[in-house]
């Protein structure tokens, strides 16, 4: 018997919907009886063998009737509602009409994070909203305000409703707020809800277009290797603002956008296209093809980046949910693990995507509980059930890459594992373009100032190379900075020579 039921009625006898849970030793003809969690409606089976959702008039004949607003004609035969064959029909007026779209289910998908944009008022109520896990208002999920004071909830009028501590007050029933669906959800999602949103403004409600609800985009990686690498990297969603009618991305640095423009392409733009309010076609990368509302990462080719006073076509350019590169740091311990993970194209682990240390035998994975761990290769061939972890992440990902993983990091020291909070994993690593190096007791020959080598790593990380001399500032295969000459370069730094070193290894800690 299922433990829960979900009910989603979009378009009428919108108050039969929502959760359902069975009533415990009670039956009726002989089936089970599911109660409505937040309402005056139960989901019983009738004297005649059917599947059928009733109020209190079939209650007050102990279910011996076949009363109720919603059924489903085909007889269930001992199957239970949610597999019963046939398409259910609902009370309209004096009569009852079949509805293909209601449906019961024993799960219901939930957004875990929602974003609400409301240009034209109640703009304190725009931004993200978090599920907040294992509480439910008049049946239904529940989102609170990141940063703010306001909640999402399924008022007890079954509309989806914005409010704020007034509605919290009263354990959400209620109808308070200043944002509302303008007709019941039916058990929908309020970013499947097909309706317009309404917003108070003075003392009365005004429908007000302009209003979205959708689930919060994902960020987006951008990779562009052979021209205009300064918009490379990671775009992170604009909570409070959308751009000609679709999501908007910021560079995490902050001086490039990637929006759709007023022609309907993905465009990655810069100032000039910020101070136009992204109403234009500004940028230096763009798809030729206009997307049709399929997000950046749908579009797998036709992405042209500006050289010169011309586009050019670059296969090389592309858009992901996944960043190609992570990077590692635990300065504290488990410092073999430290470094720069590469994604493995194709290789998934519990539904989620695996990076490999670039230098190294580590790979970042999901847990099957859904949480982000670090283990050796001598799992690999059976899912990492066996892999001793090195460093977990014990908050659910909830499908978030690990460089946005909610909550501390922990690494094993000994047989258990400590939080530690210097633990960090991130797609951006910063490298000095330039170090200067002082040893005045000794090896003065090393001394001076090192530059980056630009695109060469060691182990997985970065390289500098003397100004005028020939020593290097690599990480060697003991985890430790070490500063070498010709010795170290001929083995292609796969060792650990050289003349001076970090007491310690640096786990990912630049030098």
């Amino acid at each position: 018997m299922p433990p829960v039921l979900h009910v989603l009625t979009p378009n009428g006898q919108h108050k039969c919907a929502g959760e359902y849970t069975p009533v415990a030793g009670e039956a009726a003809n002989g089936q089970p009886i599911w109660r409505q969690s937040a309402g005056p409606f139960w989901l019983y089976s009738g004297i005649k063998g059917m599947w059928i959702i009733g109020g209190n008039e079939a209650k007050g004949q102990n279910f011996q009737c076949s009363h109720g607003n919603i059924f489903c004609r085909v007889l269930h035969s001992g199957v239970t509602p949610d597999k019963v064959s046939g398409t259910w029909s609902r009370l309209e007026g004096d009569s009852f009409i079949e509805d293909e779209d209601i449906q019961i289910t024993t799960t219901i998908a939930k957004p875990f994070s929602l974003r609400i944009v409301s240009p034209n008022g109640q703009q304190k109520c725009a931004g993200e909203y978090q599920l907040v896990v294992g509480e439910m208002a008049n049946g239904l999920p529940l989102w609170r305000q990141k940063g703010g004071k306001c909640w999402l909830y399924s008022g007890s009028n079954a509309m989806w409703i914005v409010g704020s501590t007034d509605a919290k007050e009263q354990n959400f029933n209620c109808t308070r707020g200043v944002l509302c669906t303008k007709i019941p959800h039916g058990g929908l999602m309020p970013d499947r809800v097909n309706c317009v949103w309404l917003r108070l403004s003075g003392e009365t409600f005004h429908e007000d277009s302009s209003i979205t609800v959708s689930i919060k985009p994902a960020p987006l990686y951008l990779q562009s290797p052979n021209g205009q690498q300064r918009c490379a990297g990671e775009f992170v969603p604009v909570a409070d603002k959308m751009a000609n009618g679709q999501p908007l991305w910021e560079h995490i640095g902050g001086k490039c956008w990637l929006y759709s423009g007023v022609n309907g392409m993905w465009i990655v733009g810069g100032a000039d296209a910020k101070t136009k309010d992204f109403l234009c076609t500004r940028g230096v990368i763009y798809c030729k093809t206009a997307h049709g509302g399929l997000m950046p990462d749908k579009l797998v080719s036709g992405w042209l980046r500006l050289e010169g006073e011309k586009f050019r076509e670059d296969a090389a350019i592309s858009i992901s949910t996944k960043p190609s590169t992570l990077y590692v740091m635990t300065p504290n311990g488990q410092h073999r693990v430290a470094g720069e993970y590469r994604l493995v194209p194709g290789e998934i682990v519990h539904g989620q995507s695996v990076w490999k240390q670039r230098k190294g035998n580590y790979r970042i994975f999901s847990s099957r509980g859904g949480s982000w761990q670090i283990a050796g290769a001598e799992g690999k061939d059976s899912d990492f059930q066996h892999a001793e972890i090195a460093l977990r992440c014990d908050a659910s990902h909830h499908g978030a890459m690990p460089n946005k993983a909610a909550g501390t990091w922990s690494r094993l020291e000994g047989e258990t594992f400590e939080e530690d909070p210097d633990v960090r994993v991130t797609t951006v690593l910063n490298k000095p373009a330039k170090l200067h190096v002082k040893s005045p007791n000794g090896q003065q020959r090393c001394a001076g100032e090192y530059v980056l080598v630009a695109g060469t790593t060691a182990n997985g990380q970065p390289l500098w190379r003397q100004m005028g001399g020939k020593y290097w500032l690599y990480s060697g295969t003991n985890g430790m900075w070490i500063f070498g000459s010709s010795g170290a370069k001929e083995k292609n730094f796969d060792c650990s020579r050289g003349v001076i070193y970090s007491n310690t290894p640096h786990g990912g800690i630049m030098p």
